[in-house]
C-alpha cells in the first residue's frame, strides 16, 4: 500500500469535521490507528464512528488545544489506552473572516490560542515520547494566508498561521537528530464548512486568484500530509508544504 500506516498510533486535532477529518479519514485508510479530537466530544464520536465503519481503527476523545492541562492529561490518556503517539496532526483551528479594523484584543487572542499556542501544547504534550522512541512525524497546518498575507484582511488568522511555520522550523531543528520529522502544510481554499461562512462575493474573488479554478477537495490535503508523515519523507525536515492549486508559488 502507498504511503502505509500499518501499526502506527496517528492524532489528528480538530478533526471532528473539514480537513482534520479529511485527513484522519486517509491516515486511517492506510493503516493508521486515527485518534480524532475536538472541543466537543459529539463531533469525534461521530467521526471515529464513520471511520470505524469504513473499516479504519479510530477513537475520540475531547480537549481544548489552547489549555495545557487538558491537552497534558488527553495524551496521557491516549498513551495509557493505546500507547505512544506515533504521529502528530495538529489541524485544530478557527475561522474569522474579518477586515483588520475589526479585530479585537479578545478576537486576536483567541486566534492565537488555538492555532498557535493549541500546537505548541501538543507538540510540548508528544516530544518526549517521540524523543524516547527516536520517532516521530509532525505535522502542522498552516495556511496560504501564512505565507501570503490574506486579501481579506484576517491579520489574526494570517499571524498565526505565519507563526505556525515559524515553530515548525524551529521544532525540525530541535528535533531532527532525535529522529522526528516535524513539517507543515498550508492549505488554499478547501471545500469544507469553514468556507460556508464566507460570502459567496467574498468566495468568487478568491477562486478567480486560483490557477486551477476551482477549490481544493479535502481529500486532496489528506494525500499531502499522508506523505509528510510517511517513511517516504524521511529525509524532509521544517518545510512547508504548499496545497492551494497554484494560488501561490513560493
Amino acid at each position: 500500500m502507498q504511503h502505509d500506516l500499518s501499526g502506527k498510533i496517528a492524532v489528528v486535532t480538530g478533526a471532528g469535521r473539514g480537513l482534520g477529518n479529511a485527513i484522519a479519514e486517509v491516515l486511517a485508510g492506510r493503516g493508521a490507528h486515527v485518534v480524532i479530537t475536538d472541543r466537543v466530544l459529539a463531533p469525534a464520536e461521530q467521526a471515529a464512528a464513520s471511520i470505524r465503519a469504513a473499516g479504519g481503527k479510530a477513537s475520540p476523545i475531547a480537549f481544548d488545544v489552547a489549555e495545557p492541562e487538558q491537552v497534558e492529561q488527553a495524551f496521557e490518556k491516549i498513551r495509557a489506552e493505546l500507547g505512544q503517539v506515533d504521529i502528530l496532526i495538529n489541524n485544530a483551528g478557527i475561522g474569522d473572516f474579518v477586515s483588520f479594523p475589526e479585530i479585537t484584543s479578545e478576537k486576536w487572542d483567541r486566534m492565537l490560542n488555538i492555532h498557535l499556542k493549541g500546537s505548541f501544547n501538543c507538540c510540548q504534550a508528544v516530544l518526549a515520547g517521540m524523543k524516547e522512541q527516536k520517532y516521530g512525524k509532525i505535522v502542522n497546518v498552516s495556511s496560504v494566508a501564512g505565507k501570503r498575507g490574506d486579501f481579506i484582511g484576517n491579520a489574526h488568522y494570517t499571524a498565526a498561521k505565519a507563526g505556525i511555520i515559524g515553530l515548525t522550523k524551529s521544532l525540525a531543528l530541535y528535533a531532527a537528530p532525535f529522529g522526528i520529522n516535524v513539517n507543515a502544510v498550508a492549505p488554499g481554499l478547501f471545500a469544507t464548512e469553514l468556507t460556508d461562512g464566507m460570502s459567496s462575493d467574498m468566495k468568487a474573488t478568491t477562486i478567480s486568484r486560483i490557477p486551477a479554478g476551482r477549490l481544493g477537495r479535502p481529500e486532496e490535503i489528506g494525500r499531502a500530509t499522508a506523505f509528510l508523515v510517511s517513511d517516504d519523507a524521511s529525509y524532509i525536515f521544517g518545510e512547508t508544504l504548499s496545497v492551494n492549486g497554484g494560488s501561490y508559488m513560493d
